[in-house]
Parts: structure tokens; C-alpha cells; sequence
């Protein structure tokens, strides 16, 4: 197979960071923007939790045939895919003329979001095999800011020329994005001939066998759950539980689910760097696990006292997210093996992320009180405890596989 020309490394590799800048813009750039969308859209309620939800069902969904896609039309091209679909359904909200139109469309941008979330991974893989850390943290950091910047720069743009302008603008990212792509696919042409009169030289594989089966990608998918389950049910019910269980107003609440949201830049520029160094994975497992286990506890037993501390390290419970995605592409041998784990994990542990705050609102739902619901959140934290001799192990899930088969 030919080796990848220096330029079109550069050129993946800035498609990399678009990519990863346009797939989270859709996800935040609805919620600030409700009470003015409300004026020609009605939203404010049920109608916009019912869009809340939307994201980790579409990414879960998406996932399941990612990979399917990939090999359909090319990683590559599956990049590409991303943005048209991203396009289309940014401007597709900016001019929705009802809540039904409104509601698809974000269907739409959050099944393009899924499949960038799966291929991202393999692609740095693909074009960064020797720097799955330093990328993974680059367009890491990238998403980061693609899900901060809407809800600052979307109500400045709101507020400069309306709600539909401000929507519909965010497909601008992802224009710029495909570009990259556009330049490296006739190179990802060439090496898929190449990749495919090799692979007609080998011996045909044995059946496949189960992802679950591989102890390394089961743990990786846990860890993705639990961090997702994490951040959803902190980012739909957090300010509320703070309220109830401290006490605090409207204002302190929003302050401290903004403590919450701003320690993600700093973990997704710290974490990959460190989860690719020897014997490092399962230690990161094991201080997430404590920061989520002392953060709820701290909330449900002192929730009057140090309250911000319990805040910051539930902040930082979930960067096992970050974690995850660095294991898919650290843990594999090749690209190929990385879009299958990636998938796996992905359909795995948004649904699982999307059950999490469900589940925490039935609980206060039946009781009445958030103690029941903080505990099981203990619980979920310490599903996680498997996962840390697992991956203390450094196996590639390639060779668990392998030793699976009958």
C-alpha cells in the first residue's frame, strides 16, 4: 500500500479539527435561542425537551450504521457526508416554518453529528497512528469549543439578525469543513485500490466475533457510558438539584453547571496526551471513579458545605469521555478495526447516556427527593471499577478477538 503523502496528512488532518468544530454546534446553538424562537415557534416546555433528547438517540442511532457507511463510501467520503448533511439541516432549522419542521431537521444534524463522532476516531488512526494522543486531544478540544461558542456568538447573532440567521449560520463551519476532504479524497481512492488488491492476497478471516466479546472494548464502552450518562444527567438536572438539595437561586445554579461545562477544555487537552502513556489508562479510570463517587456523595451528605468542590469533581468524573476516545484508536491495530470499535462503543454508550438522566428524573419522580437518584448515581460510578485492571492490561482488542474465536 503507498505510504501517505505529507500533504494530504496536513490536509486530513485539518479536516480532522473542522470536522470535530462543526459536529457539536448543532447541539448547543438551540437552548439559548428558545425564548426568541418561541416569538414564531412554539418551544418553551415539552416541545423543547422532547428536542433535548434527540442528540444521544441520533448519535446511538447514527453509530449503528457508521460503519456501514465508512466502507460504503470511504471514510473520506463518510466526511463528507457529515457536512453536506450538516448544511442542509443547519439552514433546513434556520428557515423551519413550524415545530415539526423544526424538530426533523434537528433529527437530521444530530444523525450527521453521530456518524462524525465514529468515524473521527478511525480517522486518527487512519492518518495519526503514531499521535492517537496530541490529535485525539486537538479535535477533542475542537468539540469542545464547537459546543460552547453557539450559546455565546448564537444570541449575539440572535440579537444582531434574528434567530433564524443565527441557526442558519453554523453551516458555514461545516462548508469549511468538507473542503479538506474534498482535496484528500482522490488520494483515499487510490489507497482504497491498493488496500483492496492487498487484502485479495490474504487468507479470508474467520467468522466475526462479537465486540462484547473483547474485555478491552467492553470496558472502554462502560467507561464512555457512564461518562455520557454523567454529563447529560448534569447538564438537564443539575441547577434543579442544586436548588432543591442547597438551596441555591437561579443564578448560583447556572454559575455552577458553567463550573461544570468549562472544565471539559481543560480535561480534553489533558487526558488523551496521558492515556496513550504505558499503564496510565486504568489509573485515569480509577480518578474518575473517586472524583464521581466523592462528588455525589459530598452533594448528598454535605450538600451545604463545599458545595463547588462537589461540583468540580463531578465536573471531572466524565473524562473517561475523552479517555474512550483516545482507547478506540490506541487499542486497535488499524483504521478498520477503529471504525467498528468506535461504532460499538458509540451506539452502546449514547443510548445508555440517554436512559442516565431518564432514570435519575423517575427516581426523583417516585420519591420526591434527589437522594435516591444521587445514589444510584454512586452506583454508576463504580460500574466503572472492572474497566481499571482491564485496561491496566494494554491489549489491543484485535488480538482479545482473535483469541475468542472457536
Amino acid at each position: 500500500m503507498p505510504m501517505t503523502p505529507r500533504s494530504v496528512v496536513v490536509f486530513a488532518l485539518t479536516g480532522i479539527i473542522l470536522t470535530a468544530l462543526g459536529i457539536r454546534t448543532g447541539v448547543a446553538a438551540l437552548s439559548p435561542l428558545a425564548t426568541t424562537i418561541e416569538l414564531d415557534v412554539p418551544l418553551v416546555g415539552l416541545p423543547l425537551g422532547a428536542l433535548g433528547m434527540i442528540p444521544p438517540l441520533a448519535f446511538s442511532l447514527a453509530a449503528a450504521f457508521s460503519p456501514w457507511l465508512a466502507r460504503r463510501v470511504g471514510i473520506e467520503g463518510a466526511a463528507v457526508v457529515v457536512a453536506v448533511l450538516a448544511i442542509i439541516a443547519h439552514l433546513w432549522r434556520g428557515f423551519s416554518p413550524n415545530y415539526a419542521s423544526l424538530f426533523i431537521a434537528t433529527i437530521v444534524l444530530m444523525l450527521s453529528s453521530g456518524i462524525g463522532n465514529v468515524i473521527l476516531p478511525a480517522l486518527v488512526k487512519l492518518y495519526a497512528p503514531r499521535a492517537v494522543g496530541a490529535v485525539t486531544a486537538a479535535y477533542a478540544t475542537a468539540m469542545a469549543i464547537s459546543a460552547t461558542a453557539p450559546t455565546v456568538a448564537g444570541v449575539w447573532l440572535a440579537d444582531a439578525f434574528g434567530w433564524r440567521l443565527s441557526l442558519a449560520t453554523w453551516a458555514l463551519v461545516s462548508f469549511v469543513g468538507a473542503i479538506p476532504w474534498l482535496i484528500v479524497i482522490p488520494f483515499a481512492k487510490r489507497r482504497g485500490i491498493a488496500e483492496a488488491e492487498l487484502n485479495a492476497t490474504l487468507p479470508i478471516p474467520l467468522a466475526a466475533v462479537s465486540l462484547s466479546r473483547s474485555p478491552t472494548a467492553l470496558s472502554i464502552m462502560v467507561i464512555f457510558g457512564v461518562s455520557g450518562a454523567t454529563a447529560y444527567t448534569a447538564f438537564s438536572l443539575l441547577p434543579l438539584i442544586l436548588s432543591d438539595v442547597s438551596g441555591l437561586g437561579r443564578t448560583e445554579a447556572a454559575l455552577a453547571l458553567g463550573l461544570f461545562s468549562i472544565m471539559g477544555l481543560p480535561l480534553s487537552l489533558l487526558i488523551p496526551p496521558l492515556a496513550v502513556k504505558p499503564g496510565r489508562a486504568g489509573l485515569l479510570v480509577g480518578f474518575a471513579i473517586l472524583n464521581g463517587v466523592v462528588g455525589w456523595s459530598g452533594l448528598l451528605l454535605f450538600p451545604d458545605t463545599l458545595l463547588y468542590l462537589w461540583v468540580t469533581l463531578l465536573a471531572i468524573a466524565p473524562l473517561t469521555f475523552h479517555l474512550s476516545l483516545t482507547l478506540i484508536g490506541q487499542r486497535t491495530k488499524n483504521h478498520f478495526s477503529a471504525l467498528q470499535l468506535s461504532g460499538y462503543v458509540n451506539r452502546a454508550g449514547y443510548l445508555f447516556a440517554a436512559i442516565g438522566p431518564l432514570l435519575v428524573g423517575l427516581g426523583y419522580q417516585l420519591t420526591g427527593g434527589w437522594e435516591i437518584s444521587m445514589l444510584a448515581l454512586v452506583v454508576l460510578s463504580l460500574l466503572q471499577i472492572p474497566a481499571v485492571w482491564v485496561l491496566r492490561r494494554e491489549r489491543l482488542v484485535d488480538d482479545e478477538l482473535r483469541e475468542a474465536r472457536p
